[in-house]
């Protein structure tokens, strides 16, 4: 994998160990998503790093996860 010009989703990405790997991501040159359950901290997160898109994500949730993945989809071709 080049380090580079990858696109890179990080579940957890809000806070911590995930918040960390996003931003090296991102600082890399890589486009990042993060995702997690707390919107507030995933647009807290991508507001430090702009050009981090922040998705509200509940693993928990089979049909939240069949949507995010459907979004994820038509933004990533847009």
């Amino acid at each position: 994998m080049e380090s580079g010009g990858n696109t890179i989703l990080v579940t957890g990405g809000g806070s911590g160990i995930g918040r960390a790997l996003a931003r090296s991501f991102h600082q890399a040159g890589n486009k990042v998503i993060i995702a997690g359950r707390r919107r507030e901290t995933l647009e807290e997160a991508a507001a430090a790093n702009p050009g981090v898109i922040a998705l509200p994500l509940d693993l928990r949730d089979g049909a939240a996860v069949k949507s995010f993945a459907a979004k994820l989809m038509r933004r990533m071709r847009s």
